[in-house]
């Protein structure tokens, strides 16, 4: 399955290895985020000019918008960039999270209550690592975990950040090839051109793989600007078909979409009652929804302190609300919107349940597609770096740039020519990745800090705060909370999907 790919792959590189790979400068250049990745020209280009034994890993940093000078961002700007870097590609699978476990009319309600708590409980978290992290002195989510536990455990948050691009590259994989399946079908092109595994095979050749080799990625800042832009697009224009009714019974859409993916909306019964244990598979992508946490010290260090001398922490916890909160909205517009529109048959994509011949759904389908180009490459350079320091293998040579770079990608958008699930895709994602790096590890971290500042105490002869006792303890419970949704929601949705 793989070998096609492989051939067209290699056969760009041959095109593409001059004008990229050779690039002169070390291959370590991108600050990354998640699978739905933020970035800034002034970093990516300062990161390429950096020493490399003073660079930390792409993996585990990345700027949101702009990377601004340390202590020198607003308030109001660490929300705006902040709020981009959370909102990512695994928010057009919220619908179909909904449909898993409802098709009533009613079943937007408890998907949004969990929806609101889950992105409080993500933006405490957000803050509870930069907390550990200005305590200890660290300022990379790695770091703050090695200097906790330990450097010989500091590959466990690696790998699972190392994953996660992998999730989150597949997932733009799969996006492309049906969104341009979808377009290719409305301009009436051969069949071939219809199949989303001719597109990620062009794409993966002529498009992805030139990006990916490039050493420098500073000009695909405006990348930033294009999925911001699109996002907000997709997000009024889902609403906009829910207002018309287009897709409802007798609109002008309902009879030009497959009869199975027709708007279906049944009243909650017996058999199905409104809450039953598949929630866990919108749980699972609410994990992925709201993932930027490998960033947190970055946007810590950036913050400026408030001029009239309060606490910093104080300002950072107004970030994180105000973040946090838009990306909420954002996320629950979206996921109700389109819901909403299609009920129990949302798909995994919310775009594949529009009509091809919907000249609104094609704009969004074109924004959310140059979003994802521009972004793919910022994610592969994370899975990528991951690889390269796992190995301890030197990006810096251009043999060992270009065919790490290949192999990667051939695998990645391999998997996607057999996997075309994007629900499944980002619900066992976040189930098993997204959970831990969300809920369980900054708990673990600020247990274990805690500990050792209690010991440190008791040796002076003192005692621990009253309250970070107790907050210690409500960590537990947090704890427990990313271990079994992380558990129930691999279960449940590889159940869902029929897998198991």
């Amino acid at each position: 399955m793989l070998r096609p790919v492989l051939v067209l792959v290699c056969a760009s590189a041959l095109v593409t290895v001059p004008a990229y790979a050779l690039t002169a400068g070390p291959s370590r250049s991108a600050s990354v985020r998640r699978g739905h990745l933020e970035y800034g020209a002034p970093a990516l280009k300062r990161a390429s000019e950096q020493p490399q034994q003073q660079r930390m890993s792409p993996v585990l940093m990345a700027a949101g918008g702009a990377s601004a000078p340390s202590g020198s961002a607003t308030v109001t700007s660490s929300i705006v960039n902040l709020s981009k870097n959370i909102v990512g590609s695994g928010i057009l699978a919220l619908a179909g999270g909904v449909a898993a476990f409802s098709a009533s009319p009613l079943g937007v309600l408890p998907a949004l209550a969990v929806l609101l708590a889950l992105g409080a409980a993500s933006g405490y978290s957000f803050s509870l690592i930069a907390r550990v992290g200005d305590e200890v002195g660290a300022e990379t989510y790695r770091d703050t975990w090695a200097k906790v536990f330990g450097e010989n455990t500091a590959l466990l948050p690696a790998l699972t950040v190392l994953f996660k691009t992998f999730v989150g590259g597949l997932s733009y994989a799969i996006i492309l090839g049906d969104s341009f399946s979808s377009i290719a079908t409305l301009a009436g092109l051969p069949p071939v051109l219809a199949r989303a595994n001719t597109w990620i095979y062009i794409l993966s050749a002529f498009v992805l793989l030139p990006l990916s080799l490039m050493r420098d990625l500073s000009s695909l800042a405006v990348g930033s600007i294009i999925g911001t832009a699109g996002t907000l697009y997709t997000a009024l224009f889902i609403w906009f078909r829910k207002l018309d009714m287009s897709y409802a019974v007798g609109g002008k859409f309902h009879e030009l979409i497959a009869e199975g993916s027709r708007p279906a909306f049944v009243a909650a019964s017996a058999a199905r009652p409104l809450i039953n244990t598949r929630i866990f598979v919108l749980i699972s992508m609410l994990a992925t929804a709201f993932l930027a946490h490998y960033n947190a010290p970055k946007y810590y260090k950036e913050l400026a302190p408030p001029a009239d001398g309060s606490s910093k922490q104080a300002a950072f916890n107004k970030v994180c609300a105000g973040a946090f909160g838009l990306a909420s909205l954002l996320c629950a517009a979206i996921m109700a919107g389109g819901y909403l529109t299609f009920g129990g048959a949302s798909q995994g994509l919310i775009l594949n349940s529009y009509a091809t011949t919907d000249p609104l759904a094609l704009l969004a389908r074109l924004g959310i597609c140059a979003s994802i180009i521009f972004s793919y490459p910022l994610n592969f350079v994370g899975l990528r770096e991951g690889v390269l320091n796992l190995f301890k293998l030197d990006g810096t040579k251009a043999p060992v740039h270009i065919i790490t770079t290949i192999v990667l990608l051939c695998l990645m958008n391999g998997v996607a020519l057999v996997l075309k699930n994007l629900g499944l895709v980002v619900a066992v994602g976040g189930a098993a990745l997204g959970t831990s790096l969300v809920y369980t590890f900054p708990a673990l971290m600020f247990i274990q800090a805690t500990r050792l500042k209690k010991k440190e105490l008791e040796a002076k002869g003192q005692k621990l705060d009253a309250g970070r006792e107790m907050e210690m303890k409500a960590n537990v419970g947090l704890v427990g909370l990313g271990l079994s949704l992380g558990g129930l929601g691999v279960y449940m949705s590889l159940k869902s999907a029929g897998v198991i």
